[in-house]
C-alpha cells in the first residue's frame, strides 16, 4: 500500500485530470486548439503524478520465507 501522503497526492492528480477534461469539454474555452493543449497537459501531468505515486515502494518490505518441509 502507498503511504497516506501518496494516496492524497494520487487523488489530487486524478482530480486534476478530471478538471482538465471537464474544462476542455465545456464551452468556457472557445478555441479548439487551446482545449486540446489543456487536455494534453493535464493528462500528462496527472498520469505522470499517478505513476510516480504508485511506483514508490512501500515502507514495509515483504520478506518471503520458504515453506518448511516435514
Amino acid at each position: 500500500m502507498a503511504k497516506k501522503s501518496n494516496k492524497t497526492s494520487i487523488y489530487l492528480f486524478i482530480l486534476l485530470i478530471i478538471a482538465g477534461c471537464v474544462l476542455a469539454c465545456s464551452s468556457l474555452i472557445t478555441n479548439d486548439y487551446l482545449k486540446l493543449i489543456i487536455v494534453m497537459v493535464t493528462l500528462g501531468i496527472g498520469l505522470f503524478g499517478v505513476m510516480k505515486g504508485l511506483s514508490n515502494p512501500s515502507e514495509k518490505p515483504t520478506e518471503e520465507t520458504p515453506a518448511e518441509e516435514k
